[in-house]
């Protein structure tokens, strides 16, 4: 999810988001026990710019603590045709020891909830229509894009964008992301599934994805947040929380801590957050190093160690 509430759009940018995985054991924070926690860092920006491709290779020295890689195309779709920027970032993340996935954008199916419904691109299978019959279109299209044009490069995984957290009336809504996730299943064995609704969900969806993202929202509100009853039945790595607006050093560890207590595997903490104008958006760039580095250690409880230098195509 890219907005604070409301029907969020879609990155005009190219996305990579990026699950970091510690390699130790953490000790909970606010109570809970023991468990391996990841960071889940969306990296909203395109690998072929200078400034891009430095991230990403930042991204490489983390060597082994890279665990899962979200990646999308310059239009919110897979990028095509294929371009060997992204190629590279998907390899060279998968080679530091991450499972690259590809963004797809559900717009939420074009339902309405009380306002105008999400359309489809004007160019893709959908028309830029809204009913779920074009929704539905485009996200098949895009997901055999992706493994059409990137398989062979280290994509391992889908990741679906504006998902419905309820399960509608006669379970509508939640059918629907059933079928598509039985495709995905079907069409692409072994492929990573995580669903972002941005906010904890109903438990007709339990079983759906391999991780939910169930908060997507500001450090102020992440502070009084409290999960479903059904989610302390899942083991941590099922749930990605992602936090923005963090006042300062002690706001990152203290949302890091809060998110080990709420039985959250993967996390992500910024001080960024959405611009006046709706054009910048808290995850368009890496965290400076500084940030970088105390975000792995809050999460890792120890310090990470860098990889050899890494290095992307001019």
């Amino acid at each position: 999810m890219f907005s604070d509430g409301g029907v969020r759009r879609a990155a005009r940018v190219g996305l990579l988001a990026v699950f970091l995985m510690p390699l130790a054991l953490i000790g909970g924070g606010e109570g809970a026990e023991a468990f391996p926690q990841r960071l889940g860092l969306p990296a909203y920006w395109s690998p072929a710019t200078a400034d891009g491709r430095a991230m990403f290779e930042r991204l490489g020295r983390a060597g082994p603590a890279a665990g899962i890689v979200v990646v999308n195309g310059s239009r919110s779709a897979p990028e095509l045709p294929y371009d060997p920027h992204w190629g590279h970032a998907f390899t060279l993340l998968h080679r530091a020891g991450a499972r690259p996935i590809g963004y797809v954008d559900t717009g939420y199916l074009g339902l309405t909830f009380g306002g105008p419904g999400q359309v489809t691109r004007p160019d893709g299978p959908g028309r830029g229509r809204s009913d779920v019959d074009s929704w539905t279109a485009q996200i098949d299209r895009d997901i055999d894009d992706w493994y059409r044009v990137y398989g062979a490069a280290g994509l391992q995984g889908i990741f679906l964008d504006r998902t419905t957290a309820l399960c509608g009336p006669d379970d509508g809504y939640v059918d629907s992301y059933r079928a598509v996730v039985a495709r995905i299943r079907e069409r692409h064995p072994g492929a990573y599934l995580v669903m972002n609704p941005g906010r904890t969900t109903e438990r007709c969806y339990r079983d759906l994805a391999d991780t939910l993202v169930t908060f997507e929202g500001p450090y102020r509100d992440y502070l009084d947040w409290r999960p479903s009853g059904w989610e302390g039945e899942l083991p941590a790595e099922r749930f990605w929380h992602l936090v923005y607006a963090a006042p300062g050093p002690a706001g990152l560890r203290r949302a890091v801590a809060l998110s080990k207590g709420r039985n959250v595997g993967f996390v992500h903490v910024t001080d960024g957050s959405h611009t006046v104008d709706g054009l910048g958006h808290p995850w368009i760039s890496m965290p400076g190093e500084d940030w970088w580095r105390a975000e792995l250690l809050a999460a890792a409880g120890r310090a990470v160690p860098w990889a050899v230098d890494v290095a992307s195509p001019r």
